[in-house]
């Protein structure tokens, strides 16, 4: 019996997970499918977490699993849409004056080779 009613309560709280989480996607929308797992763990190092278009929720507490959720949901968003678009920006310059540092140097050892 004890172990239904933790079942149930279990998805209870995956429901309600969901309904939050499709509540956020409405409030602040975001092109990615994103879904929500709640696996609760008592010692872990994080929250949650979010690993490839899952969102994993590791709090026990219904509510806080909710604060978790809100959390996660948004950095993906932000990390996603603004962060990652950075650093393939920076990634891209960076190659650039790799390239271009290449080209002075090969000169620079061509110049100096003529010389020795």
């Amino acid at each position: 019996m004890l172990q239904k009613t933790g079942e149930r309560l279990s998805r209870n709280i995956q429901r309600d997970l969901e309904i939050e989480l499709a509540r956020l996607k409405r409030a602040v929308p975001f092109e990615e499918t994103l879904t929500v797992c709640w696996t609760p763990q008592k010692h872990s190092k994080v929250s949650g977490e979010v690993v490839g278009n899952t969102i994993y929720i590791y709090d026990e507490d219904p509510q806080e699993a909710k604060n978790t959720l809100k959390h996660e949901y948004l950095d993906c968003l932000l990390t996603r849409k603004m962060i990652e678009p950075l650093i393939a920006i920076i990634n891209t310059l960076i190659k650039l004056k790799e390239m271009e540092i290449y080209q002075e140097k090969e000169q620079i050892v061509s110049i100096l080779s003529k010389l020795v």
